[in-house]
């Protein structure tokens, strides 16, 4: 039987939000969409075994918490949530209706790698950071879902140090990430910030532009 530290218990919940390149939680805090406020973008998080649909054992070290579970279909950009979050996952065109502008498209580097920066509110033990891009010849005109994304992770930074309580496992205030090579056009990119000590992920999402 593992035996946790007795210190274990005393990390507090901590929280933290992409803010460049903007994520859209970013965006429709900044604009004021919404109400969105900051601790809105700072807690968009679910289950962490995503793509997966139920809870359980933590995909990438078995010692981490368990997840919880992950968000269902057409939530995901939100993590889950079905407050005022819950439209972070309008379709350029749901919110043109709603008299919004679309998402920013951010226009992909040539060299296809885009420097992700974090704020945290005093960060979680990390295990690390994986990110899903939408298919080729995905719908934009649908909600983001399981079916409209690749089926594995095109970007992985995990810690593998383990038990979490005995190493530091810092959150990164600065990461790279190499996007995919043969994408064209407007793609979505859903990161994850997964959590070592809680059974949650944040979920991070960026509509990207990689021209033609």
């Amino acid at each position: 039987m593992i035996q946790k530290s007795p210190n274990v218990g005393n990390i507090s919940p901590k929280h933290g939000r992409a803010v460049n390149p903007p994520s859209r939680g970013v965006v429709a805090m900044e604009q004021g969409w919404w109400g969105l406020q900051e601790w809105h973008a700072n807690e968009l998080e679910g289950g962490k075994n995503f793509p997966e649909l139920t809870g359980g054992p933590a995909l990438y070290e078995p010692t981490d918490s368990p997840s919880e579970q992950p968000p269902a279909d057409g939530l995901i950009c939100s993590g889950g949530r079905q407050d005022e979050r819950q439209k972070l996952n309008l379709t350029d065109r749901e919110l043109i209706a709603e008299g919004k502008t679309a998402w920013p498209k951010i226009p992909v580097p040539t060299n296809k790698i885009v420097d992700i920066e974090w704020v945290y509110t005093m960060a979680h033990k990390t295990r690390g950071y994986v990110a899903f891009i939408t298919k080729d010849g995905w719908n934009p005109d649908q909600a983001i879902s399981r079916s409209q994304l690749e089926a594995k992770p095109f970007y992985e930074n995990v810690y593998p140090e383990a038990p979490y309580w005995d190493h530091e496992l810092p959150a990164k205030t600065h990461h790279q990430v190499a996007l995919p090579e043969n994408k064209k056009g407007h793609h979505v990119v859903v990161l994850l910030w997964l959590v070592a000590d809680t059974g949650n992920a944040f979920y991070q999402t960026f509509d990207f532009d990689f021209g033609v």
